[in-house]
């Protein structure tokens, strides 16, 4: 079964978009997040077949003349899962296309930069199950780009944090309602709607969680204070203190009733709740001079 992360990469690895600046803002995140150089050539490497095929139909599209070669390897750790990778053997061809981009031009509209951020998502990103913890993702392999990805973000009205760990660096979102608008923004529809169901269980378990502690506690509490008060009594019948008929009523009808709450128990003898707290701190209070003698 598909990770909440890989169905939002399938999903955004299908979205149509007929405007080529865009595409090709898409395709320069793409390379510029997810690929390498290595022994002279460009090396793009996915574990999602559908993002590798993006790419491939991308590259068709911006880099005519250069046929990438796929393969795909087994990893020996983790899931042993396929990793795919594409070659590009012609890599000065695809200098060349890169040195001559501007990218300020490239994205100087709005619809520009969110192609650009979907492709760096598809490259590099990784979001949790929205039934976990809230947190998104974008991993790079430079600070540089990392940078250039957060201001990205910070001119779309998002606030993102940048981290180290080991060589690699991320560019992150931690509010629900960010990566909510980040994955609809990005086009990831589905991805939005499953978010925001399993959101909205969260917070109505969290609710009910929520009720539920707080009349444990009222309970725990009326059944504390019962005992207390039905411990006192024991000691005032058990050394024969006189007591008047208001302290005797509030005494028979808590050892009538002693699972009640003081509310129920104010009720039964048609008084006010805090009457009888009274009463029992009358009550409290004397159980305590006799228990010492």
């Amino acid at each position: 079964m598909l990770s909440y992360a890989q169905a939002v990469k399938n999903e955004l690895a299908h979205v149509f978009d007929d405007d080529i600046d865009c595409l090709r803002a898409e395709f320069v995140a793409l390379i510029k997040v997810g690929a390498k150089k290595i022994d002279g050539r460009l090396e793009f490497t996915g574990s999602n077949a559908a993002v590798v095929r993006r790419v491939i139909t991308l590259a068709k599209k911006f880099l005519p003349n250069v046929k990438p070669e796929v393969a795909a390897v087994r990893r020996k750790k983790l899931l042993k899962n396929l990793l795919y990778v594409v070659r590009f053997i012609s890599a000065g061809e695809v200098q060349n296309f890169f040195d001559a981009l501007d990218m300020s031009e490239l994205l100087k509209r709005t619809r520009y930069k969110v192609a650009y951020l979907r492709g760096a998502f598809l490259a590099g990103g990784s979001v949790n199950r929205p039934e976990s913890q809230y947190f998104l993702q974008i991993v790079t392999r430079t600070e540089a780009e990392s940078k250039f990805i957060q201001r990205q973000l910070e001119k779309l009205e998002f606030i993102a944090g940048l981290c180290q760990r080991k060589k690699k660096f991320f560019v992150w979102l931690r509010e629900g309602d960010s990566i909510c608008d980040f994955l609809g923004m990005i086009g990831a529809s589905e991805g939005v709607e499953r978010f925001e169901v399993a959101r909205n269980l969260k917070e109505v378990r969290m609710q009910v969680n929520r009720i539920v502690n707080v009349e444990t506690a009222v309970l725990n509490k009326s059944i504390n204070a019962a005992q207390r008060q039905l411990a006192d009594i024991k000691i005032l019948l058990d050394k024969n203190v006189p007591v008047n008929k208001k302290l005797r009523e509030a005494m028979t009808v808590r050892l009538e009733n002693p699972s009640c709450t003081m509310r129920e128990l104010a009720e039964k003898i048609s008084m006010s709740h805090a009457g009888l707290i009274y009463r029992f701190k009358i009550i409290n209070r004397l159980a305590k001079k006799f228990s010492r003698k």
